[in-house]
């Protein structure tokens, strides 16, 4: 059987381990106070990170559909531009028709012009002679 004094040495141990149990316990309680204060800043960060995620989805998708009304406009304005080419492009060929109507026109006097004036050369030595033999 066990004496006394190892009686008696076995308490001091086992008072001892509790002692660093009591010690260790502390050191864990401050270690899950300091783990509590971690998790609440991570909750904190993750909230923050969240809110800018939102916020950054919000302004995606506000820039999208800018993009989308400016695509539209584009295609409106595209299609008045082609639109207004279409009619210079009408207006000049009838402008151009016309032109070359007038220059046909034109030639076609010309040529009369210049046939009245060769006829009239060809004639002008006779009628030149008839007037000094009539005078």
């Amino acid at each position: 059987m066990a004496t006394v004094k190892e009686v008696q040495a076995d308490i001091t141990v086992v008072k001892h381990d509790i002692n660093q149990i009591g010690t260790l316990f502390v050191k864990l309680e401050a270690t899950l106070d300091k783990l509590g204060t971690v998790c609440n800043n991570a909750t904190q960060i993750l909230a923050v990170h969240e809110q800018r995620l939102s916020e950054g989805e919000r302004t995606f998708n506000a820039i999208q559909q800018d993009m989308e009304n400016l695509e539209d406009k584009m295609t409106n304005e595209i299609d008045k531009v082609l639109e207004a080419i279409k009619d210079l492009k009408s207006h000049m060929i009838n402008k151009h028709d016309k032109l070359e109507d007038r220059i046909e026109n034109l030639e076609k006097w010309r040529w009369i012009l210049i046939g009245a004036l060769v006829a009239g050369g060809m004639f002008l030595p006779e009628l030149r002679n008839f007037l000094i033999a009539n005078i």
